[in-house]
């Protein structure tokens, strides 16, 4: 008498089962709080195996509620046989509320099926971060392998794939709930019995050194131009902006990437998914030039005052090589050389310096490596020597090919991050500053760059007269805005495409008439201000042509947006400490 309602609840074979329940994901924000990837409500159905008797006959029922397509069904009874029979199989999600509202209704003649609603990623920002973001899915077999948790095995659970949500993927999880339930013989809960005990712990926020509102500028003025750009803190290495353009919307990735979504992202010659600004390698052009000049400087190989006649051309051999100016710039030393990135001088001085001294000091100044921010993808790109070439062409090094190197082409590559990293090195002059993205990582002691500050000034000097001194490649005083603001940089070109000497005798096609694929790279690097340097910042517009043009631009709103957000032409105060 005093247990009849207890033995009510058993004769009408009502049970009691734990639910795992899934942690709210940590969000990952910029570093002034503004969320770049979030969570909302998401309406999805799942089915108990065990509680069901005829699959197929469960199937078809809630085939009147919403289209399980035979790729579904093909999918769902793969996941019961790979499952234990008690474990959750996701039906459909992302549904309707009037789907969602539907299915509740026909319950009763669902036994086993469970609608539930829950939280789903969700990227409220435009393409620009999806690169740097990433984006989560369901894990892949390795992932539970490697992860025995019941939490992988939840039908709704998903997991960092790519970017920043892959790399801090552990923090962003949080740890699972479990809530005891009461259900009836069909399934269907009746009863809930929190305890808070057993609440999940949602995954923690994650800060991000990016500045949104800049990373989203800097993408504005690409418009649809492809490739890369970086900003980063010479004193610090945070970075503020690292883009890849064009983009792609990381959203299709959480609600499902159609066939067709994948056929335009595949056939799109700008390669929206490859991630350029840490994964693509382009010759760097001249912006290797400073490379060549350090290490020519610091073996005590190259003389400031020194000139060399430039007339446009270089015999070495049978080959000639040429200056981008096709009559030659006349006399020039290191200063004129760098400021009209004169080819002629460094096909000189490169046979004295030689290549190994170039690779080393490359090494040094950030070329060659990849940087621990975490992401994958990065390539280290290439600094070639005689031992490279053997291994890789079987071939020895010649003269030409230092030539070539000499002015940022040839075998050598670099990446957009990697670029940055240079300009930063230079432009801190003391220590080798690495690059991060994460706010409360550990960031290391920089190791001291350990060259003389006074051959550092020599090429900082000539940086300054690209910029801001009459026949500089990129002379435009006052770009940054600021009044007595000065910036220094260095333009690039990059050759994509061989110039036969039939066509030099006729005349070089310009960039517009040329295919895209053929026409040069645009490059730039740059940092400011050029007294007490506190950004450095890097681009490369593929195949936009001179650097002086797209790239050059690109960069220098990139230094004045980094300098106003800090503050900049604000505050007295804080511009006389810049």
């Amino acid at each position: 008498v005093v247990k009849s309602e207890d033995y009510r609840t058993l004769s009408e074979n009502n049970q009691f089962n734990f639910q795992i329940i899934v942690p709210d994901r940590g969000r990952i924000l910029d570093r002034n709080g503004k969320s770049l990837a979030t969570n909302r409500l998401d309406y999805r159905v799942v089915m108990i195996p065990e509680r069901v008797e005829d699959v197929d006959a469960t199937l078809a029922r809630i085939g009147r509620h919403l289209t399980v397509s035979d790729a579904q069904i093909t999918r769902i009874k793969r996941d019961i046989k790979r499952n234990r029979s008690f474990t959750p199989i996701l039906i459909d999600e992302h549904l309707s509320w009037e789907q969602f509202a539907s299915l509740n209704l026909d319950l009763p003649e669902l036994p086993g099926v469970i609608p539930q609603s829950g939280q789903t990623r969700q990227y409220p920002e435009s393409g620009e971060f999806s690169h740097l973001i990433g984006y989560v899915g369901k894990p892949g077999q390795a992932a539970l392998d490697e992860d025995k948790s019941p939490l992988l095995r939840q039908p709704t659970f998903q997991i960092g794939k790519t970017g920043v949500e892959a790399v801090t993927d552990r923090r962003l999880r949080g740890s699972s709930g479990r809530l005891k339930v009461e259900v009836n013989a069909l399934g269907r809960v009746v009863r809930e019995f929190p305890d808070d005990s057993d609440a999940a712990q949602p995954g923690e926020d994650v800060y991000l050194t990016i500045d949104s509102q800049l990373q989203s500028e800097t993408a504005e003025a690409f418009g649809d131009e492809s490739g890369g750009a970086v900003v980063m803190d010479v004193i610090t290495g945070e970075l503020r902006v690292l883009l890849s353009m064009p983009t792609f919307d990381a959203n299709l990735f959480v609600s499902g990437l159609t066939q067709a979504d994948m056929d335009r992202m595949n056939s799109d010659e700008k390669r929206p998914q490859f991630n350029k600004v840490i994964g693509g390698g382009y010759p760097p052009a001249s912006t290797l030039k400073m490379v060549v000049a350090m290490a020519g400087l610091e073996d005590g190989l190259i003389d400031e005052d020194e000139s060399v006649l430039c007339t446009g051309k270089t015999e070495l051999g049978r080959r000639t090589f040429h200056c981008w100016k096709r009559r030659g710039h006349g006399k020039m030393n290191l200063h004129d050389a760098i400021k009209n990135s004169c080819d002629t001088y460094f096909y000189k001085m490169i046979e004295r310096i030689g290549i190994d001294r170039v690779k080393s000091m490359g090494l040094r100044l950030g070329f060659g490596q990849v940087f621990d921010i975490g992401i994958s993808g990065q390539t280290a790109g290439l600094l070639p020597d005689d031992e490279w070439k053997r291994g890789r062409l079987n071939d020895a090094w010649r003269t030409g090919d230092s030539y070539n190197a000499s002015i940022g082409q040839g075998f050598v590559l670099a990446t957009p991050l990697q670029l940055a990293v240079m300009t930063a090195r230079i432009a801190n002059g003391r220590r080798a500053v690495t690059p991060h993205i994460v706010v409360d990582e550990d960031v290391p002691d920089f190791a001291r760059l350990d060259v003389n500050p006074e051959h550092l000034q020599i090429v900082q000097s000539a940086m300054f007269g690209v910029c801001e001194e009459p026949g500089g490649t990129a002379f435009k005083p006052g770009a940054l805005g600021f009044d007595g603001v000065q910036m220094a940089g260095k333009t690039g070109t990059g050759q994509v495409r061989g110039i036969s000497a039939a066509e030099r005798a006729v005349r070089v096609r310009r960039n517009e008439e040329l295919p895209w694929k053929y026409r040069d790279h645009s490059i730039f690097v740059g940092y400011a201000p050029y007294e007490n340097p506190r950004f450095a910042a890097s681009c490369i517009v593929e195949h936009g042509g001179s650097g002086a043009r797209k790239a050059a631009d690109i960069v220098r709103g990139m230094l004045r947006g980094a300098l106003m957000s800090d503050g900049f032409g604000q505050n007295s105060a804080k511009r006389e400490e810049l």
